[in-house]
C-alpha cells in the first residue's frame, strides 16, 4: 500500500482518528500505531539534517511532524526547514494546535491534520 501512497491520501489515512494529546511521545506512539495498523513503510526520528530530526519519514518521501504544545512561530520555523531541500514529496503536521498554514513552502505540499477536530 504505502509505495502508491500520496501526501493527500496519508493525511486522510491519519485524519478522523483519536489521538492522545497529553505528550508529544504519546500522539508519537499513537501515529505509530496507526501507520502499522495502515500498511504504511516509515522511519521514525528520521534524520533530515544536521539540526533537524523528522518524527516520521513515511512512503519514503512524506514527512509526519507531531506537536502537542508549541509556539506556533516554532513549529512554521521547523516546517521551514523540512522543506528546505530535503526532496518531501509532502509535510503533514499533526497538531492540536492552531496554525493557518499555507498550501506548501518551497514547493512541498503541506497538510494539517487537527487531534482537537479529529476528537470531536
Amino acid at each position: 500500500m504505502s509505495d502508491m501512497i500520496t501526501p493527500k491520501r496519508l493525511a486522510g489515512i491519519l485524519r478522523g482518528h483519536r489521538y492522545p494529546t497529553t505528550t508529544e511521545l504519546a500522539l508519537q506512539d499513537a501515529i505509530e500505531q496507526r501507520l502499522q495498523d495502515c500498511g504504511v513503510t516509515y522511519e521514525r526520528e528520521c534524520i533530515m539534517g544536521p539540526k533537524d530530526r523528522i518524527d516520521f519519514l513515511a512512503a519514503g518521501q512524506i514527512g509526519i511532524e507531531a506537536k502537542t504544545r508549541y509556539p506556533r512561530r516554532q513549529i512554521f520555523r521547523q516546517l521551514e526547514r523540512y522543506c528546505d531541500g530535503h526532496g518531501l514529496q509532502g509535510l503533514i503536521l499533526v497538531t492540536g494546535t492552531y496554525l493557518g498554514l499555507p498550501e506548501q513552502i518551497n514547493g512541498v505540499p503541506l497538510f494539517l491534520v487537527s487531534t482537537g477536530r479529529a476528537a470531536l
